[in-house]
Protein backbone atom coordinates (compact mmCIF):
# COMPACT_ATOMS: atom_id res chain seq x y z
CA UNK A 1 0.00 0.00 0.00
CA UNK A 2 2.93 2.49 0.73
CA UNK A 3 4.52 1.80 -2.68
CA UNK A 4 1.31 2.90 -4.17
CA UNK A 5 0.65 6.03 -2.72
CA UNK A 6 4.34 6.85 -3.61
CA UNK A 7 4.06 5.66 -7.37
CA UNK A 8 0.67 7.39 -7.46
CA UNK A 9 2.25 10.95 -6.08
CA UNK A 10 4.81 10.25 -8.42
CA UNK A 11 2.53 10.08 -11.50
CA UNK A 12 0.86 12.43 -10.17
CA UNK A 13 3.54 15.06 -10.44
CA UNK A 14 4.48 13.69 -13.74
CA UNK A 15 1.28 14.75 -14.98
CA UNK A 16 0.98 18.17 -13.76
CA UNK A 17 4.32 18.67 -15.02
CA UNK A 18 3.40 18.04 -18.72
CA UNK A 19 2.64 20.97 -20.98
CA UNK A 20 -0.96 21.72 -21.28
CA UNK A 21 -2.77 21.68 -24.68
CA UNK A 22 -2.88 25.55 -25.27
CA UNK A 23 0.50 25.76 -24.10
CA UNK A 24 1.59 23.60 -27.31
CA UNK A 25 -0.45 25.64 -28.95
CA UNK A 26 1.03 28.71 -28.28
CA UNK A 27 4.67 26.75 -29.03
CA UNK A 28 3.58 25.72 -32.08
CA UNK A 29 2.29 29.42 -33.23
CA UNK A 30 6.03 30.62 -31.92
CA UNK A 31 7.88 28.42 -34.21
CA UNK A 32 5.71 29.15 -37.02
CA UNK A 33 6.21 32.95 -36.33
CA UNK A 34 9.76 32.10 -36.30
CA UNK A 35 10.13 30.69 -39.56
CA UNK A 36 12.86 30.04 -41.89
CA UNK A 37 15.20 31.67 -44.16
CA UNK A 38 14.22 32.45 -47.71
CA UNK A 39 16.38 29.89 -49.91
CA UNK A 40 16.04 33.05 -52.94
CA UNK A 41 18.66 35.31 -50.53
CA UNK A 42 21.04 32.37 -50.28
CA UNK A 43 24.29 32.58 -52.12
CA UNK A 44 27.24 30.46 -52.81
CA UNK A 45 29.74 29.56 -50.04
CA UNK A 46 33.01 29.34 -52.14
CA UNK A 47 35.26 26.44 -50.99
CA UNK A 48 39.38 27.11 -51.54
CA UNK A 49 42.29 24.89 -50.34
CA UNK A 50 45.92 26.15 -49.65
CA UNK A 51 48.06 22.93 -50.56
CA UNK A 52 51.49 24.55 -49.65
CA UNK A 53 49.88 26.14 -46.43
CA UNK A 54 46.85 23.02 -45.32
CA UNK A 55 44.61 25.82 -45.59
CA UNK A 56 40.43 25.58 -46.35
CA UNK A 57 39.04 28.74 -47.03
CA UNK A 58 35.27 29.67 -47.64
CA UNK A 59 33.38 32.72 -48.39
CA UNK A 60 30.47 34.10 -49.68
CA UNK A 61 32.51 36.54 -51.59
CA UNK A 62 33.29 35.81 -55.20
CA UNK A 63 36.10 38.48 -55.61
CA UNK A 64 37.49 37.42 -52.45
CA UNK A 65 37.73 33.20 -53.51
CA UNK A 66 39.45 34.75 -56.65
CA UNK A 67 42.12 36.31 -55.29
CA UNK A 68 42.77 33.76 -52.92
CA UNK A 69 43.44 31.77 -55.92
CA UNK A 70 44.88 34.14 -57.90
CA UNK A 71 47.09 35.47 -55.45
CA UNK A 72 47.67 33.62 -52.60
CA UNK A 73 47.80 30.24 -54.21
CA UNK A 74 44.33 28.20 -53.31
CA UNK A 75 42.85 26.07 -55.38
CA UNK A 76 39.68 26.59 -56.70
CA UNK A 77 37.34 23.44 -55.09
CA UNK A 78 33.99 24.94 -56.12
CA UNK A 79 30.75 25.77 -54.01
CA UNK A 80 30.50 24.03 -50.81
CA UNK A 81 27.26 24.89 -49.89
CA UNK A 82 24.51 27.81 -50.03
CA UNK A 83 24.83 30.50 -46.91
CA UNK A 84 22.67 33.67 -46.16
CA UNK A 85 24.94 36.79 -46.27
CA UNK A 86 22.52 38.68 -43.87
CA UNK A 87 20.74 37.67 -41.46
CA UNK A 88 17.55 35.09 -42.04
CA UNK A 89 14.68 33.90 -39.45
CA UNK A 90 15.80 31.09 -37.77
CA UNK A 91 19.79 31.30 -39.10
CA UNK A 92 22.49 32.10 -36.67
CA UNK A 93 26.12 33.76 -37.37
CA UNK A 94 28.64 31.89 -38.82
CA UNK A 95 31.79 33.42 -37.47
CA UNK A 96 35.25 33.28 -39.19
CA UNK A 97 38.64 33.37 -37.96
CA UNK A 98 42.46 32.72 -39.20
CA UNK A 99 45.12 31.93 -37.00
CA UNK A 100 48.08 33.44 -39.07
CA UNK A 101 50.75 31.27 -36.94
CA UNK A 102 48.63 27.78 -37.71
CA UNK A 103 48.00 29.30 -41.20
CA UNK A 104 43.81 28.00 -40.55
CA UNK A 105 40.45 29.31 -41.49
CA UNK A 106 37.73 28.26 -38.44
CA UNK A 107 34.80 28.64 -38.41
CA UNK A 108 32.02 28.39 -35.46
CA UNK A 109 28.36 29.08 -34.89
CA UNK A 110 29.44 29.39 -31.44
CA UNK A 111 30.61 32.79 -29.68
CA UNK A 112 32.18 30.93 -26.64
CA UNK A 113 34.29 28.91 -29.64
CA UNK A 114 34.96 32.06 -31.12
CA UNK A 115 35.98 33.74 -27.90
CA UNK A 116 38.28 30.78 -26.99
CA UNK A 117 39.58 30.85 -30.26
CA UNK A 118 40.71 34.47 -30.45
CA UNK A 119 42.24 34.16 -26.61
CA UNK A 120 44.61 31.14 -28.11
CA UNK A 121 45.52 33.61 -31.01
CA UNK A 122 43.02 33.52 -33.59
CA UNK A 123 42.07 36.92 -35.46
CA UNK A 124 38.05 37.56 -36.20
CA UNK A 125 37.19 38.01 -39.21
CA UNK A 126 33.83 38.92 -38.85
CA UNK A 127 30.94 36.98 -39.65
CA UNK A 128 31.11 34.55 -43.01
CA UNK A 129 27.58 34.28 -43.02
CA UNK A 130 23.94 33.04 -41.72
CA UNK A 131 23.39 29.42 -41.47
CA UNK A 132 21.19 26.85 -39.39
CA UNK A 133 21.57 25.53 -36.06
CA UNK A 134 19.52 22.41 -36.28
CA UNK A 135 17.42 20.71 -38.65
CA UNK A 136 14.12 22.42 -38.15
CA UNK A 137 14.37 23.96 -41.75
CA UNK A 138 15.24 21.45 -43.96
CA UNK A 139 19.14 22.23 -43.98
CA UNK A 140 21.76 19.47 -44.51
CA UNK A 141 24.74 18.70 -42.39
CA UNK A 142 28.03 21.31 -42.84
CA UNK A 143 30.40 18.37 -41.12
CA UNK A 144 33.74 20.14 -39.05
CA UNK A 145 37.16 18.21 -39.18
CA UNK A 146 40.51 19.32 -38.25
CA UNK A 147 43.93 17.90 -38.74
CA UNK A 148 46.45 18.40 -35.86
CA UNK A 149 48.92 17.50 -38.50
CA UNK A 150 47.99 20.13 -41.21
CA UNK A 151 46.37 22.60 -38.38
CA UNK A 152 43.90 22.84 -40.75
CA UNK A 153 39.90 23.07 -40.84
CA UNK A 154 37.70 21.59 -43.13
CA UNK A 155 34.16 21.30 -43.84
CA UNK A 156 31.67 19.72 -46.40
CA UNK A 157 28.01 18.75 -46.82
CA UNK A 158 29.39 15.29 -48.06
CA UNK A 159 29.03 12.40 -45.97
CA UNK A 160 31.31 10.37 -48.43
CA UNK A 161 33.83 13.43 -48.51
CA UNK A 162 33.75 13.30 -44.36
CA UNK A 163 34.44 9.35 -44.22
CA UNK A 164 37.39 10.25 -46.67
CA UNK A 165 39.20 12.69 -44.87
CA UNK A 166 38.80 11.19 -41.31
CA UNK A 167 40.68 7.78 -43.53
CA UNK A 168 43.12 10.39 -44.25
CA UNK A 169 43.70 11.59 -40.81
CA UNK A 170 41.73 14.23 -39.68
CA UNK A 171 39.30 13.98 -36.73
CA UNK A 172 35.55 14.49 -37.15
CA UNK A 173 34.67 17.25 -34.67
CA UNK A 174 30.82 16.80 -35.75
CA UNK A 175 28.35 19.37 -37.41
CA UNK A 176 29.06 23.06 -37.52
CA UNK A 177 25.35 23.90 -38.22
CA UNK A 178 23.26 23.27 -41.35
CA UNK A 179 23.26 24.75 -44.88
CA UNK A 180 20.94 24.18 -47.77
CA UNK A 181 23.29 21.93 -50.15
CA UNK A 182 25.00 22.50 -53.40
CA UNK A 183 24.59 20.40 -56.57
CA UNK A 184 26.82 20.73 -59.45
CA UNK A 185 24.15 18.88 -61.89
Amino acid sequence: MKYSIIFASIFASLVSALPSESHLEARAGAVAVQGCGDPSFATPFYRSYNPLIIDHFYTTSRSEDRNAISNLGYNDEGISSFIWPSAQPGTVPLYRLYSSSATDHFYTTSAAERDFAQRVGYASEGIAGYIYPNTNCGGVPFYRLYTASGTDHFYTTSAAERDSAVRGGYTFEGVAGYVLPYSSS
